[in-house]
């Protein structure tokens, strides 16, 4: 070591010497003042040779400490040994969803497999896309996964809507409204929805006059919300002619929300902010639609139990929740004893409270407006689009409905092949394309092992289009659902509307409502392509593949 290199080395070791000496003399004086914390933070660093103020070293490590806490929550599914997607610091998977989710799922499912971890910001989830897991989870195992996943922001009356109860709640108020589905109860609305299809038939008659375009997803959205404002509130509105009623602009308002709301997406990063944005009463729907709902649920319920048994014999969904705790003429099979999995008059039913019937009432309209409007859409643009089955279901209307008098529940039950355009219509675009279940109940199947508090996610766009079940899952193809093919479908790779007990109970309805109004259209028309006509149609991005248009030539027939 040269004279240098000592003399250096010599200098440092004073130095480091001085300051040591020091700070041992003040650290018995702060001993003494009661300050000894700040001192050490303090004068450690600059015994190491860095000049940072507490405040900063404070803040640094606050940052290394998020910064791990992420790392950390991210490697969840790394942890458990099951593959996981893709994804950002922070954000997790949430802004690859902007492509679209049933795009985004699909690619996920092909990259890594039928089980698949995501993340949303820093909270887990799980896509699952194997019929037979998934048939455990939605059917065998029922009883581990009877919620749906809960939402951070949620107000009165919407928390008490069928879809966000739990537990024994849901099964309760489950119980009391499924008779109101019941075949019995569907075949006395079908006299409504008839009369809606009225209007709607006298709405496209106009609107192709001089052979003009028409835009199914209005003239088909004006029915859809005509017959769930009769069928569900016992409100006689017209919204394809009067766009000023109250109803119908309130109704397009509850409507238009956004999954990218900026309250959700804070409380969704940071759930322990919940109850702030709660009690400051934000959600995903504009208050006031929500209080003019509710004012017009109430104002309904009011006036009925003031007519007593006059308004018993209503048949729109608002009458029959109020009624259905009495109600003992429902059939056996839509008995909700086998979905509960009580035996048979077992099922415990209470009256609804007005709270409940509200939220049912606006939960019916939210979830069937929407998707009733999607499929009657884009089963008129395949059957544009395929004009050979577009012949084959006139000919089967034309023999077992040919006018409008003839057509009823009754009838449409015997439409078969109608009944196998409606199933590869929703096959091939489901108006939801993924639905959810929440584990309350640690369970292992196979090797995977789903922990209490997972949320999974059943890609239906993925099922739909999954070569393996679907053979050229792109071609428009009713056989797939004729007699004898149907039974050979894999279950759990064609659940449009859901699968197992918890099931979207309003199937029923918003099948009837669709076939009628598809019916009476084509009694008297067929549809076909124009030069406006998206081929292929332009898909939705966030949960819903409508369009926001789609145009078709309406032609009378001869």
């Amino acid at each position: 070591m040269d004279s240098t290199t000592c003399a250096c080395v010599a200098s440092s070791a004073f130095v480091f010497r001085c300051r040591f000496t020091r700070v041992r003399d003040d650290l018995r004086e702060n001993r003494k003042s009661g300050r000894l914390h700040e001192f050490l933070v303090k004068n450690i660093m600059e015994l190491l040779g860095f000049d940072v103020s507490v405040t900063w070293l404070l803040v640094i490590g606050f940052v290394l400490l998020a910064v791990w806490y992420d790392w950390w929550c991210h490697q969840y599914f790394q942890r458990r040994g099951i593959p996981v997607a893709d994804y950002i610091p922070f954000f997790g998977n949430l802004l690859q969803f902007r492509h679209g989710i049933q795009k985004t799922f699909t690619e996920y499912v092909k990259k890594h497999g039928r089980v698949v971890g995501l993340y949303s910001f820093r909270n887990p989830f799980l896509i699952i896309t194997d019929p037979d897991i998934l048939k455990n989870v939605l059917v065998k195992n029922f009883s581990s996964f009877y919620n749906r996943r809960r939402f951070p922001l949620g107000q009165k009356p919407l928390n008490r809507g069928l879809t966000r109860l739990m537990n024994e709640e849901w099964k309760e108020v489950r119980n009391v409204i499924t008779p109101s589905f019941s075949a019995s109860k569907m075949r006395l609305m079908s006299e409504t929805i008839n009369e809606c299809c009225d209007t709607l038939v006298a709405s496209f008659s106009k609107a192709q006059e001089g052979g003009k375009s028409v835009d199914c997803r209005v003239l088909f959205g004006g029915f859809t919300m005509d017959a769930i404002a009769r069928c569900g509130f016992g409100l006689k509105v017209d919204s394809q002619q009067d766009k000023d009623d109250p109803f119908v602009k309130n109704a397009k308002k509850a409507l238009d929300f956004n999954l990218f709301n900026p309250a959700l997406m804070i409380v969704s990063a940071f759930p322990a902010l919940s109850p702030v944005f709660n009690y400051l009463k934000f959600d995903m729907f504009d208050p006031e639609v929500i209080k003019f709902f509710m004012n017009v649920t109430e104002a309904a319920c009011n006036m009925r139990r003031r007519e007593g048994q006059d308004a018993t014999k209503g048949i729109d969904l608002l009458q029959l929740m109020l009624n259905a705790h009495e109600d003992e003429d429902h059939e056996e099979e839509d008995t909700p004893t086998a979905e509960s999995g009580q035996k048979k008059g077992a099922a415990h039913r209470r009256p609804l409270s007005t709270v409940d019937v509200m939220a049912q009432a606006i939960i019916f309209f939210l979830a069937g407006y929407e998707t009733t409007n999607t499929l009657l859409s884009f089963t008129a643009y395949l059957l544009a689009t395929n004009q050979d089955t577009q012949e084959k279901l006139h000919a089967e209307i034309d023999n077992l409905a040919p006018t409008r008098d003839n057509l009823g529940y009754d009838v449409i039950s015997k439409m078969e092949y109608l009944d196998m355009v409606i199933n590869e219509s929703l096959r091939m675009y489901p108006p939801a394309v993924i639905f959810d279940r929440m584990c309350n109940e640690t369970i292992t199947y196979e090797g995977l092992t789903i922990e209490k508090g997972m949320v999974v996610f059943v890609s239906l766009w993925t099922l739909h289009y999954d070569e393996e079940f679907w053979p050229n899952p792109t071609k428009f193809d009713p056989e797939r659902f004729s007699p004898e093919n149907k039974a050979s479908i894999k279950p759990c790779t064609y659940m449009p509307f859901g699968f197992g007990p918890r099931n979207c109970i309003g199937m029923r309805f918003a099948l009837l409502e669709a076939k009628m109004a598809l019916v009476r259209m084509m009694q008297q028309y067929r549809f076909d392509v124009c030069s406006e006509t998206e081929i292929p149609p332009k898909l939705g991005k966030m949960g819903f593949l409508a369009p926001k248009s789609l145009k078709l030539s309406v032609v009378p027939r001869n």
